[in-house]
């Protein structure tokens, strides 16, 4: 049975935690109802932590371990063997999982049981599921990363809070060696939509909001400060084993795209695992905005067949303007939990390998995994890739058999 008390409270979730609940009519309260049912499996996950938090007198009294400055003798990096907490929940979540596992990390899903039980089949890893867990870990002094990484906007600004300061959680008495928020990009151009939208569920505007205040209670909190990363990330596409073969170390079962009753939809999130692993980096927050203003008009003047134009667009590092394959923003997460950060205004040193404190992954057409070297090169020299020009393509180099 539904309790009200339950419901006033994602109400009041969902409309900033403040307020007073407003008389609706019968279609805002449908639309609160539905709301309640998708999304009270997520809530009660963060319930069942405060909870924790309460019976421990952590919430009342919170025991806050962090130092206001970085430990200079800490590595603000992970390492072969680290454990990583990933809050999710979402299949970037998985996929994040599965990339930290084969550089050697352990990762630590942790999302609501229903997600949890569902996660099994796409995984189809015994080993990282067998870390799953609903809540905190009980083991103190264990965890040495955590990186939120929902692809839905459930997390409210009082979470960071009571992941950061979960007492006797990390392995540093100053919390997590490395901390890593992924939030969507703020202006996107193609307005793509998740793939579980729906009209009647949710609001662009509200959404945005709750990523605003997440980010800023993320950036705002003395972890982030001294080791954190947000790592921003286009509308997220893609994610499954169907592609090249070192997919089947990092990707999803198939059926994750099962899910849609959009054949497009399907194709779509296919093609991102086929041939758009390729990945750019801009610094903060952004998109590729050096498109040519005639780019799409060229390349219907000179590309005349059709499936030559699909080739075109699928091949030659052709860029995105605001999407990203979750493959490339998986492998971005795990190379950001191994690399040190560069200040704003510090010239970075050679060997150093450091990465931007906020930085914008996106996927570009190239049908491999970037490699070390390339994330070297990427995160050296960040900035977005240019557009090929549609006379430079050679139709013969294809079989079109």
């Amino acid at each position: 049975m539904f309790s009200l008390r339950l419901i006033t409270e994602v109400y009041h979730k969902s409309n900033d935690h403040s307020g007073t609940m407003k008389k609706e009519n019968s279609k805002s309260f449908l639309w609160l109802l539905l709301l309640f049912i998708n999304l009270s499996p997520i809530y009660s996950f963060q319930n069942n932590i405060n909870k924790n938090y309460r019976s421990s007198g952590r919430i009342d009294n919170p025991h806050v371990l962090f130092a206001e400055t970085p430990d200079d003798k800490k590595p603000q990096t992970l390492s072969p063997g680290d454990r990583v907490l990933l809050i999710g929940p979402g299949f970037l979540q998985l996929n994040i999982a599965k990339a930290a596992k084969a550089v050697g990390l352990l990762p630590m899903i942790i999302a609501p049981q229903k997600r949890l039980d569902s996660f099994k089949d796409f995984v189809n890893d015994d080993e990282i599921t067998s870390l799953a867990d609903i809540g905190l870990p009980d083991e103190k002094r264990t965890i040495n990363g955590v990186v939120f990484c929902s692809e839905e906007a459930v997390f409210g600004p009082g979470l960071v809070k009571t992941i950061l300061d979960w007492e006797d959680m990390y392995v540093h008495m100053d919390g997590p060696a490395k901390v890593i928020a992924c939030v969507p990009v703020s202006e996107k151009v193609n307005k793509d939509k998740s793939m579980g939208w729906m009209p009647i569920l949710n609001n662009d505007k509200k959404e945005k909001e709750i990523w605003s205040k997440f980010n800023k209670a993320f950036q705002d909190h003395p972890v982030s400060k001294a080791s954190g990363n947000v790592i921003r990330v286009g509308s997220l596409l893609g994610g499954s084993i169907d592609g090249i073969p070192e997919l089947k170390n990092f990707g999803l079962d198939e059926s994750i795209y099962k899910m849609s009753l959009e054949n497009f939809r399907d194709l779509r999130e296919r093609s991102f695992d086929r041939c758009r692993l390729g990945a750019q980096i801009l610094e903060g927050d952004t998109v590729n905005k050096i498109r040519p203003p005639n780019q799409e008009e060229l390349e219907k003047e000179i590309i005349k067949k059709s499936e030559h134009l699909e080739v075109f667009r699928s091949t030659g590092a052709y860029p995105e303007t605001d999407r990203t394959c979750r493959h490339t923003a998986a492998q971005a997460v795990v190379q950001a939990l191994l690399r040190p950060n560069r200040g704003q205004f510090t010239v970075q040193e050679e060997g150093m390998r450091s990465i931007p404190k906020e930085f914008t992954v996106l996927s570009k057409c190239v049908a491999e995994i970037p490699t070390e070297s390339d994330w070297d090169e990427l995160f050296a020299n960040p900035g977005p890739a240019s557009w090929p020009h549609p006379k430079d393509f050679d139709p013969s180099k294809f079989n079109w058999d």
